[in-house]
């Protein structure tokens, strides 16, 4: 199995017990979380999996390498899936699976709110969009992999609730704070970036707030006949 954009490698080791004595690779763009994850691997115990670092438009493995492919939290980043997906096809083997898992950020729900509240979730929105993401690729998934050519498509959706808050405030909080470094925000005040900051930890600490994430996942097959 090959794991796209495996990060510190959690899911890729979770992977890799389940279906031993098979192995998982794991690849990420970024060398420090390919370390990240080799370490995790060494504390578990876990021979059946490696990780290397690499670009998902380039996969560094012959055709028919692999039986199966995942990816979680990916696809919303990238700004050519269509290629990325051809690239996973090719390094499929025949009859081969893919699932993919991405957020959809128009399903989102949050309590309670408040007007900076609302001004920094638009802001990350923002973010994202200016770095090529798509943040409604979750609703996409399905029709990516029939256009790159899969069959036997199956897609679902669910809701993830972020338990404590705090979890994903302070990603979000930190992803403002450090944006006053991208070009195309100059014209955002520092002070306005620390006020939707602050208004994320202080709403992680309201007796009833609720971030309830979309995800969307989907299930695919390469024709046996590729």
């Amino acid at each position: 199995m090959l794991d796209c954009g495996c990060g510190p490698g959690t899911i890729s080791l979770g992977l890799a017990q389940a279906i031993a004595p098979g192995t998982v690779t794991g690849i990420d763009r970024e060398a420090s979380q390919i370390s990240i994850a080799a370490e995790n691997a060494l504390k578990g115990v876990i021979a059946n999996a490696n990780f290397q670092q690499a670009n998902i438009y380039e996969l560094p493995f012959a055709d028919e390498s692999f039986d199966a492919v995942f990816s979680h939290a990916l696809f919303e980043h990238l700004q050519d899936p269509a290629k990325a997906l051809q690239e996973i096809l090719r390094v499929l083997k025949p009859g081969g699976i893919i699932g993919l898992r991405s957020p959809d950020w128009s399903g989102f729900l949050i309590a309670p709110t408040t007007p900076e509240l609302d001004q920094a979730m638009s802001h990350y929105k923002w973010l994202q969009q200016q770095n090529g993401g798509n943040l409604e690729v979750g609703r996409e998934l399905r029709a990516l992999l029939r256009q790159a050519g899969f069959i036997n498509i199956k897609a679902s959706a669910s809701y993830q609730c972020y338990e404590p808050l705090s979890l994903i405030a302070e990603y979000l909080a930190l992803q403002i704070e450090v944006s006053v470094n991208v070009p195309q925000a100059m014209e955002k005040e520092a002070y306005d970036l620390k006020l939707m900051s602050n208004a994320l930890r202080e709403w992680s600490e309201h007796p009833d707030g609720l971030f309830a994430q979309a995800w969307c996942e989907v299930i695919g097959q390469k024709d046996i006949n590729s």
